[in-house]
């Protein structure tokens, strides 16, 4: 069996230093609007995606999310050099234990490995090329494909399929989810998807706990029970789906 593992980014691969990625967002959507982003504006971007972020700065400060959609690939370029400026190793540090996992799970023909992210595609790609993991990543679904985070695996399987050239390689019963927020639990939850929660984001163990993810980890530095985990939690999933 393949299995295919689908990786969040900030919390789990990696950190960007605390409040940058709303110091840019907020400064370029000030620049891009010619309009004042009260700090009360800004929504809790945890799991969120890209572009749920943005609709939800234009609700709060009343400006039309239509009007700002005609220019939204200028919003993207512009967002991506700002976040260029600051994507180095002062900025972004690696979480505990993913690259050994990460390299782990690479050299194992039967894992293949995706993103699912909210950050748009550009800046995804970016934050892992910093930190030298971006040769893993052959696809993925981001935060620009969609708001709803919810509705990004099917894209992220369709994409792995795709890629392999196999229609059915891939589905919701091979593929797990592995991520640091509320958000990746109930995404992998509303499309039957086994999630492995991680607390290295910045929600704690009883908060990720209550949402009842398939497994759950402080870190991800054990890396053999983290595989051994994955295989076990996609085998139980397909044996109670036969």
């Amino acid at each position: 069996m393949k299995y295919l593992v689908l990786f969040d980014i900030d919390g789990t691969i990696l950190k960007f230093k605390h409040s940058i990625a709303k110091k840019i967002f907020a400064e370029e959507l000030e620049k891009f609007l010619n309009l004042k982003i009260p700090e009360i504006a800004l929504p809790d971007f945890y799991g969120m995606t890209d572009l749920q972020i943005i609709k939800n700065i234009c609700l709060n400060i009343g400006y039309s999310y239509n009007e700002l959609a005609k220019n939204l690939s200028n919003l993207w370029e512009n967002l991506y050099n700002i976040f260029l400026s600051y994507s180095n190793n002062e900025n972004i540090y690696l979480m505990p234990g993913i690259r050994d996992l990460i390299e782990i799970l690479d050299s194992d023909n039967d894992f293949i490995l995706g993103l699912l992210t909210g950050n748009f595609k550009k800046n995804a790609y970016l934050k892992i090329r910093t930190v030298g993991l971006d040769e893993f990543f052959q696809f993925g679904a981001f935060g620009c494909d969609t708001e709803d985070r919810d509705l990004l695996p099917p894209i992220a399987i369709e994409r792995a399929n795709n890629f392999f050239n196999k229609e059915k390689l891939f589905n919701n019963s091979n593929t797990i989810i592995i991520g640091d927020t509320y958000r990746d639990i109930q995404c992998a939850k509303a499309n039957n998807i086994a999630c492995i929660a991680v607390c290295t984001g910045y929600q704690s163990y009883e908060e990720l706990a209550k949402l009842n993810p398939e497994a759950i980890f402080n870190d991800l530095t054990n890396t053999i029970l983290i595989k051994d985990t994955i295989i076990r939690l996609i085998n139980e999933k397909n044996y109670h789906s036969n």
